[in-house]
């Protein structure tokens, strides 16, 4: 054998016993002393408890380790579990194991469950993602390696290199919850994390499909660079696709309004950046494929806008959107919204909308607490057939009895219901469980001004509606063209004080269900093409001209009236026209309903009294003369023409007293 062949097979047998070393001395190591000594390093880290069941150790390909049964806690005082994972891989850095110390270069775990809960002091992973002081203790440690500088990230101080997740699982709790409501679980969670090199931001991916039925996903990209103590600068950005806006509202929690009241999916884009927890924020949500249960589809038609954009700044308790813009269902709104406490919410509203359709704004909210009213009984007969929750858990869920509250204040430039439009308006509204108040409404009503207030009550079934409305000078001719077919006119000005209540949702046959009160005046006025009084006049024509006196009942100085409304029929008993003297009177009712009309009418011109019974309908109206009235009239005319003799003039009256 020569010498240089000596030396190959002497290299190679050095070679080959190194690698039996190497695969042999995992056997010969103190397994549990690793483990613990892993899992002791990472729980003062931490300052949570980490536990493992197994642990194996490798040399090859590199130094490292697999970890089974991993288990991280929640943060005192909390028992629950903040991660627990299959299997972790880590992998060291070989000259500081070499040195004694153990470095981490790579951190892999497969199919983790994180729980993340927000609690009165905040999320339960602030801590892992604030800078860690420097504590004495840690100097002393330095053997370790752990060698926490000041300013520096928790997180990447324990990875030490990267950190990548599969398939794992992130569950988005409330310590309060209740047994009856589940926590929003986001499954195929995928995260990707680096420790940065010194002055370098630590960079995160993380991305994940969403619950639900449709096929949801989002990504999540963001920075935070370790400054100091007091500064932790972040950029984030958020991308949803998909995202089921019912499950979304569910989540909230019961302060909301029920999920029930939408379906379909939105999308959003969400970017953040500032110093944590201040950011500041700009979002973008597709609302293209957001509809109402009540329809029949969610899609909105190609063509249609939908969105809500926003920038704002969060300050770690409150959300203060400075520039807030909505577009849905044909509505544009453009204001400010400040929202307080996220456990039991207030929202803070200021509100321009150039057009703003009642009807349209209604039929949603209806729509929306209609959802309500049937999520809280399919909860009330689960309630009944479940244990008793903690009392003290619920309350501490909800927050606070009264739940979400919205306040704040509105503009707008034609406010609409039907036909009807309120100009240059502005109002305070507020809404408060399941009730919608509305205040301090005032704009420009048809050459006049309207004052108003209402209130919508969606609490019981059938809800109920209530509202006061005070009109000063308001012109009658425009008014009654847009309320109604130009079949008869009534001009002049007009003051209205009414209060009315409804029960059940705003529409056609509302009227059927409503009671109320009103006080009319119109001054100056001409009422024509009504056929009662067409009908009225010519009745009592024959015996005002006999008079000497005008038969124009339709013009007047002043029309009064006080009017009370019981359940569709509509009633009076002090109606008066008055015009130079002369005053018409009426007392009865109109059935809203079928139109019949059931009044008596007195006609009190000069020294003559006239009365009548109008029935029918307003198109086909009825008059009947009073009989007893117009006796007593034949007497004095009979009585009159007898003492002078005039035959011929007494039938000529009989016949103008009794027309056909």
């Amino acid at each position: 054998m020569t010498r240089r062949l000596r030396t190959l097979v002497g290299v190679l047998l050095a070679l080959g016993c190194l690698a039996t070393l190497l695969l042999a001395a995992p056997l010969l190591l103190d397994q549990e002393r690793y483990r613990g000594l892993l899992t002791d390093r990472a729980s003062r880290l931490l300052n949570r408890r980490v536990t493992a069941s197994s642990l194996r150790v490798r040399l090859l390909p590199g130094p490292g380790a697999t970890v089974r049964g991993l288990a991280v806690s929640d943060r005192a005082p909390r028992p629950e579990t903040f991660m627990e994972a299959e299997r972790v891989d880590v992998s060291l850095r070989l000259l500081p194991l070499l040195k004694g110390e153990l470095q981490v270069s790579k951190i892999r775990l497969d199919r983790p469950r994180i729980r993340l809960v927000r609690g009165p002091d905040g999320w339960n992973v602030e801590d892992l993602i604030r800078p860690a002081p420097r504590s004495a203790a840690g100097e002393r440690r330095r053997t370790e390696a752990t060698r926490s500088v000041r300013g520096q990230l928790v997180l990447p101080a324990l990875f030490g290199g990267t950190l990548t997740v599969r398939d794992g699982t992130l569950v988005l709790d409330r310590p309060s919850q209740d047994k009856g409501s589940a926590p929003l679980e986001i499954h195929g969670l995928n995260v990707d994390a680096a420790a940065p090199p010194p002055n370098a931001p630590f960079r995160i991916s993380v991305s994940g499909r969403l619950p639900g039925e449709t096929s949801g996903s989002f990504e999540l990209t963001g920075s935070v660079r370790a400054e100091d103590e007091d500064r932790l600068p972040i950029e984030a950005q958020l991308s949803v696709r998909g995202l089921e806006a019912a499950r979304l509202v569910s989540y909230l929690g019961p302060s909301v309004s029920s999920p029930q009241g939408l379906r379909g999916t939105v999308d959003l884009e969400v970017k953040g950046a500032g110093d944590w927890p201040r950011l500041d924020l700009q979002a973008e949500v597709n609302l293209l494929r957001l509809g109402l249960a009540s329809e029949g589809t969610s899609v909105k038609s190609s063509g249609d806008e939908a969105w809500l954009r926003a920038k704002g700044r969060w300050d770690g308790e409150a959300l203060d959107l400075s520039e807030a813009s909505l577009r849905w269902k044909g509505q544009s709104i453009t204001g400010r919204l400040h929202l307080v406490n996220l456990t039991a919410p207030r929202i803070g509203l200021e509100l321009h909308v150039p057009q703003l359709d009642i009807e349209s704004l209604v039929g949603m909210a209806t729509a929306f607490n209609r959802g309500t009213g049937r999520a809280g009984e399919a909860s009330a007969r689960r309630g009944r057939r479940a244990v008793p929750a903690d009392p003290g858990l619920v309350g501490a869920r909800i927050g606070s009895p009264d739940g979400a509250q919205i306040e704040g204040r509105f503009r707008s430039d034609a406010v609409r219901w039907g036909g009807l439009v309120l100009t240059t308006a502005a109002g305070d509204f507020r809404y408060r469980r399941g009730v919608l108040t509305i205040q301090r409404l005032r704009g420009g009503f048809y050459g006049g001004s309207l004052s108003s207030g209402a209130s919508l009550d969606w609490r019981r079934q059938p809800s109920r509606t209530s509202i006061t409305a005070h009109l000063e000078r308001v012109q009658t001719g425009p008014l009654l063209k847009a309320l109604q077919e130009e079949r008869w006119t009534l001009s002049g000005i007009m003051t209205l004080d009414s209060n009315l209540e409804l029960f059940g949702e705003p529409g056609p046959g509302a009227l059927a269900r409503a009671v109320g009160h009103s006080d009319l005046v119109v001054t100056g006025g001409r009422l024509t093409g009504y056929p009662p009084l067409e009908r009225v006049t010519r009745t009592f024509d024959p015996v005002l001209k006999g008079a000497g006196a005008s038969s124009a009942l339709n013009e007047f100085d002043r029309l009064s009236a006080h009017w009370t409304l019981d359940r569709g029929t509509l009633r009076t008993r002090d109606l008066l026209l008055q015009r130079e003297g002369a005053k018409l009177l009426a007392a009865g009712s109109m059935n809203l309903q079928d139109q019949q009309l059931d009044f008596d009418v007195t006609a009190r011109v000069a020294r003559a009294t006239l009365e009548a019974k109008v029935s029918g309908t307003p198109t086909d109206p009825v008059v009947t003369p009073q009989v007893g009235r117009i006796e007593q009239r034949i007497k004095t005319e009979v009585g009159k023409i007898l003492k002078g003799q005039k035959g011929e003039a007494l039938g000529k009256v009989l016949r103008e007293l009794l027309p056909r």
